[in-house]
């Protein structure tokens, strides 16, 4: 009997927790001088599944936000119906259509089998920061949240820039911190784990919570029964945590 009383206890207290974060945080201070961010993903989806809380977060400051995603996630012939879908999220996200580049090329598949090239993708992230003066670049860590190995490519992809010293002066990059299993399905649960173990936490209030959910529901074409589940449990709905790449 006590045993639900203290878990109804803590987690009455881990929402009000979410409140007053919410309320009183705001970005982390090594974000606040960014003036353009951009956030490189593998497939539509990634966007609202991954990075939601963090382009929520950025979208009510002056910076410029932009998405390349290297894929239009064709692995199943819906290339086109996908890409759609993407700009119909983005929407939802406060991110312009102009700040928005799908990369069609025939050596980035959406395939998890294929290894892609981490000079290719290193050559079209340089180009991308050059040509909208990035200062700040946001991708997967060296798991990719999910394992998914076009995900852990651009990881590799960028650190290799990061430690060849190719990335512009002053350009900065940062990775999503991929969290154990036990963690990515407890929700807001997770919150004093990722505020007491992470500098730099981007934490959405319920009403952008309900905007990445209809953001995801916008790729209808992915939704299938485990999805569902993903965006009623999954932490990467509420809270991003970053690490600096270094």
């Amino acid at each position: 009997m006590a045993a639900p009383i203290i878990f109804g206890a803590v987690a009455v207290a881990i929402l009000i927790l979410h409140v007053i974060l919410t309320k009183f945080k705001g970005v982390p201070k090594q974000m606040c001088n960014s003036s353009n961010v951009l956030i490189v993903t593998a497939h539509p989806d990634d966007e609202c599944m991954f990075f939601s809380p963090f382009i929520l977060t950025l979208s009510a400051f002056t910076c410029g936000i932009y998405l390349t995603c290297l894929s239009s996630g064709n692995y199943y012939n819906k290339g086109l119906v996908r890409k759609k879908e993407l700009i119909k999220s983005c929407d939802i996200l406060g991110l312009r259509k102009k700040n928005i580049s799908v990369i069609e090329n025939s050596a980035l598949p959406d395939n998890p089998s294929v290894q892609w090239n981490e000079d290719l993708i290193g050559s079209i992230v340089l180009e991308k920061i050059k040509k909208h003066d990035i200062d700040t670049v946001i991708t997967f860590d060296d798991y990719g949240v999910s394992g998914h190995n076009n995900h852990i490519a651009i990881s590799k992809a960028i650190r290799k820039l990061k430690s060849q010293k190719k990335l512009p002066p002053g350009t900065s990059a940062y990775s999503l911190e991929s969290i154990p299993i036990w963690r990515k399905y407890i929700g807001v649960l997770d919150l004093p784990i990722s505020y007491l173990s992470s500098n730099m936490v981007f934490i959405s209030q319920w009403s952008d919570v309900w905007k990445s959910q209809k953001a995801m529901c916008a790729h209808w074409s992915q939704f299938v029964w485990f999805r569902i589940i993903y965006i009623a449990f999954s932490r990467y709905m509420i809270i991003n945590t970053l690490i600096p790449i270094v």
